[in-house]
């Protein structure tokens, strides 16, 4: 059953390209069904890749030619083991190997990482100067801790033991038609001759967009402990959620669209063993995305998917996937196994 409806959310997108290669700014009014959002589920929104979250996102700083439902980049497609989102991140899958012990080794090593930044005595954090990138705003910080508790103004490799980081991303992306279909891609061709634009700017369906403006707000809050020499396990606590909303027009007429995104790290932990990869042994991932879109005087259409994946000491991690109510248990063997559901 989840390889059907998987089969036709994945068939629903290539249905989309290959409509939109006739170059033509008509679209059909019929009904839409709830599989015409596929491909809001197989991204998250813009920045999402700046956050700490268990999804595949791009950076805002590689998002210039970013739109709706699609964040761009090569991993915006369900291309890692069918799981949405641009799939798992490699450090959820035992898929990044300890070169060494040190805490900025492995998955879910290091610090923040940010060029300009000031320790704030007052809430013991290290925060980032905010940058911002193809109109989003990022703003990070960071409390470093040694095993003793000891709060410390800069990480380092051996004594920081927990690292606490927390990003915000905000801003606003506009896109017109017109102005922007002026960029070739292959062999010279026009993008939107193609079917896409830039980026691929998609909707949810078959008709073209023309002009719209997209808004976006999230964050992340994630707690690794673990990462002190002479540590042998480290465990990973956290948080993301993101909004996305767009207004525009389009071929059918005008349109609002929203999704929302998000993702839950309970206790999950990575042994450290140096020179090799090691594949999460406990804990829990809880990942959401909802997606809706609505055309003027039309009814409104929404799509739900939610995956939660749990580890229990195998090489298998156990994903139940929840489509729009109907729910199907697999499993995936790590660290890039496909999907296999009974």
């Amino acid at each position: 059953m989840f390889r059907r409806l998987t089969h036709i959310a994945l068939a629903s997108t290539a249905v989309l390209v290959a409509t939109g290669c006739q170059e033509s700014t008509a679209s059909s009014a019929s009904a839409l069904s709830s599989a015409a959002l596929a491909a809001a589920l197989s991204t998250v929104p813009v920045g999402y890749g700046d956050l700490s979250s268990s999804y595949v996102g791009i950076a805002s700083s590689s998002a210039s030619s970013a739109g709706l439902w699609v964040a761009g980049g090569r991993e915006a497609s369900f291309n890692r083991g069918d799981l949405m989102g641009g799939g798992l991140q490699d450090a959820f899958a035992g898929g990044i190997a300890f070169t060494s012990r040190g805490g900025n080794h492995g998955p879910f090593a290091g610090g923040l990482s940010c060029t300009t930044g000031r320790f704030d005595a007052a809430t013991g954090r290290v925060v980032c100067a905010e940058e911002t990138h193809n109109g989003v705003v990022i703003s990070r910080s960071a409390r470093y801790t040694t095993t003793s508790g000891t709060v410390q103004q800069a990480f380092d490799s051996l004594t920081t033991n927990a690292v606490n980081v927390q990003t915000r991303v905000a801003g606003a992306i506009v896109f017109n038609r017109a102005a922007d279909s002026a960029s070739t891609g292959d062999k010279g061709k026009d993008h939107w001759g193609r079917g896409r634009g830039p980026g691929g700017r998609l909707l949810g369906d078959t008709s073209t967009v023309l002009m719209a403006s997209t808004t976006i707000a999230s964050s992340s809050d994630r707690t690794v402990v673990g990462l002190a020499a002479g540590s042998t396990q480290r465990t990973v606590n956290g948080t993301s959620a993101g909004q996305e909303s767009t207004t525009g027009t389009s071929s059918r007429g005008s349109f609002t669209a929203t999704r929302a995104v998000g993702d839950t790290t309970t206790g999950v932990i990575v042994p450290v063993v140096t020179g090799t990869q090691s594949y999460p042994t406990a804990g829990t991932v809880i990942r959401s995305i909802t997606a809706s879109l609505t055309y003027a005087g039309e009814t409104p259409v929404t799509l739900n998917r939610r995956e939660v994946i749990t580890y229990d000491g195998s090489a298998t991690a156990r994903i139940v996937i929840t489509l729009n109510g109907v729910t199907q248990s697999c499993t995936r063997a790590l660290p890039r196994g496909a999907l296999s559901c009974s």
